[in-house]
């Protein structure tokens, strides 16, 4: 009597297994990698867009002064209520309120400006990651912390 059995032996499914563990191990590297990436990206995108809403709400708070006197230049602007708000030392009372959807910055993050109301120099901390500002150049200096 002869008896026809179907399937898989053991060694041809451990050798699946195998190949398949060895993809993983090859492919995981690369995955993450691109995760890491986007999120560095994102930072600095939520940056540029921090910095556009800030400088949209210094304009407005300039354009309602009734008094004219309100100037960015030379200012370090830093961020407060988990950068709803802003505040500098040279004018100790005013708090501008920043209208930001995204990844805003943590409290105490900074940014000065010139006399042509651009940014200068800043750091923000944003999603963990530090992102420094030069010259309206936003870059990551450090990785986040765990």
């Amino acid at each position: 009597m002869k008896t026809n059995q179907k399937g898989f032996t053991l060694i041809e499914l451990l050798a699946v297994i195998v190949i398949l563990a060895v993809i993983a191990l090859i492919a995981t590297p690369l995955i993450m990698g691109t995760i890491t990436k986007a999120k560095k990206n994102s930072a600095v995108d939520s940056a540029y867009g921090y910095m556009k809403a800030v400088e949209q709400a210094i304009g407005e708070h300039q354009v309602d002064d009734p008094t004219g006197e309100f100037d960015v230049a030379g200012k370090t602007f830093t961020t407060k209520d988990g950068g709803a708000t802003i505040t500098t030392t040279s004018y100790p009372d005013l708090e501008i309120t920043v209208n930001y959807k995204g990844s805003a910055p943590a409290n105490g993050g900074t940014l000065t400006y010139d006399t042509n109301g651009r940014v200068t120099s800043g750091t923000l901390n944003i999603g963990g990651y530090t992102v420094k500002v030069t010259n309206d150049k936003a870059t990551i200096t450090t990785s986040p912390t765990a």
